[in-house]
């Protein structure tokens, strides 16, 4: 017996490695690296996004955004797994939580992806997405353009993407160019604010820039804050219907406390409306 103990022990130390190994390796495969998320999601096109919104009471929401909008900004649905609470989460959209209006979240996963046509928020794919939108004859861009529409193609289609052998020089000719869009007064950026959700506060690189929501000459960036506080991975989607799209959606009107609760997008899977803003009452709550 006192031979046996001592196997007993040894066995029971391996059995615990064993587990605890297959523990690890369990909850790695839960949470991968949050490099390697990052890294997945922009090098490739997601196919499960978030998309977050406040509306007044009793607004209803059947699309990506508003009417007229021809597309939509939403996240990589894989980036904000374990969730994050409500107030945290719209930060890093360049949006602000705001507890006096009826939050609209969706979880959309397209079954048709061609239908959203999702875009890498880069400057390059926007200037692609409009030209695709728009689908206008380069030729029109021959004259002087006479509509805003017209105008906007012509203005990405003049857009070349030349490669450089030096980073800074690559991008300060694509940023420069985008640029020109916000200069003083300018129907284009108009345009862009009304047909793509495109503000000052876009920066281009692909991830959206926490905190920008009250970007203006009161309260300016500089380029350190930008860069530091790039951070969410955006992308722009076609401006279609919630049901194309393949969207869960719910609708949760003001409660006390609903920003401490977690915005879980399997809790937006499991209870949002196919294709409509289901009405729920309150969100998952922290640490349920």
């Amino acid at each position: 017996m006192g031979q046996l103990i001592p196997l007993i022990r040894v066995a029971f130390a391996s059995f615990a490695a064993i587990c605890f190994s297959c523990i690890t390796v369990d909850l790695q495969a839960q949470h991968p690296d949050a490099v390697l998320v990052t890294d997945h999601v922009r090098e490739a096109t997601p196919d499960d996004f978030m998309r977050v919104t406040f509306v007044p009471a009793g607004v209803s929401v059947t699309t990506l955004s508003r009417p007229g909008s021809l597309r939509a900004f939403a996240t990589a649905t894989e980036v904000y797994d374990p969730p994050l609470k409500l107030k945290d989460f719209p930060a890093y959209s360049g949006l602000v939580n705001d507890d006096t209006k009826t939050l609209i979240a969706m979880r959309c996963q397209p079954l048709q992806p061609e239908k959203i046509d999702a875009l890498l928020a880069t400057w390059p794919n926007v200037f692609t997405a409009i030209q695709r939108d728009l689908a206008l004859d380069p030729k029109k861009c021959d004259g002087t353009a006479t509509d805003d529409d017209t105008r906007a193609f012509c203005f990405a289609h003049q857009y070349t993407d030349t490669p450089g052998d030096t980073v800074p020089i690559s991008l300060a000719h694509t940023f420069s160019f985008a640029a020109q869009a916000f200069a003083a007064y300018s129907p284009l950026a108009a345009w862009l604010k009304t047909k793509y959700g495109i503000f000052p506060a876009f920066s281009g690189l692909g991830f959206s820039v926490k905190d920008s929501y009250y970007l203006d000459a009161q309260h300016p960036m500089d380029a350190q804050e930008i860069l530091v506080k790039s951070i969410s991975p955006e992308y722009i989607l076609k401006n279609t219907s919630l049901k194309d799209a393949g969207c869960s959606c719910i609708s949760v009107a003001p409660y006390p406390g609903r920003s401490e609760d977690l915005l879980d997008p399997e809790f937006i899977h499991k209870h949002g409306g196919e294709g409509v803003c289901k009405p729920v009452e309150k969100l998952n709550q922290s640490g349920q």
